[in-house]
């Protein structure tokens, strides 16, 4: 898979996002699939973002795993992982896991001619959840907790 743009005119306002987001959980014999106290899922479709101007495009390919929002089990009832922030958060998960190169499994999923960086990455976070509509106070929590503490996940 090499990301292609999507054929949309300029100024389309139907957001960035394209297609629904469809997961399935992750299950091993002994009980649905966990990692770090968090459930596991599976992107079951292609998930596209398009970032800025709508110049790159970003996509998730159908397998790639997610926890959704990585958030700290204490604060899950103000920020859930599967808040209006989720398809923000695969797009992240996805630029974090493949050191902003969009490579998985051989395949390319950006657009770009070069890798994101971390903060890029950060940003483009930002962005996708104000696409979806995610609050003021509620996207710079969420960035600024990524931009404080993800560090250790890049390229992870």
């Amino acid at each position: 898979m090499n990301a292609k743009l999507p054929n949309r005119p300029r100024g389309d306002r139907s957001g960035r996002f394209a297609g629904k987001l469809v997961l399935v959980l992750l299950d091993n014999r002994d009980g649905p699939a966990i990692r770090n106290g968090r459930s596991l899922w599976a992107v079951q479709r292609a998930l596209e973002y398009r970032t800025g101007e709508g110049d790159e495009l970003i996509v998730v390919p159908p397998g790639f795993v997610t926890d959704l929002a990585s958030v700290p089990r204490f604060v899950w009832s103000f920020y859930p992982p599967d808040g209006p922030w989720a398809k923000a958060a695969i797009i992240h998960d996805f630029l974090y896991f493949t050191h902003g190169t969009g490579v998985w499994h051989d395949e390319v999923g950006i657009t770009r001619g070069r890798p994101y960086s971390r903060k890029e990455a950060d940003d483009i976070l930002k962005e996708a959840m104000a696409d979806r509509q995610v609050g003021r106070w509620e996207r710079f929590v969420i960035w600024a907790s990524v931009r404080l503490g993800g560090a250790g996940g890049w390229g992870k």
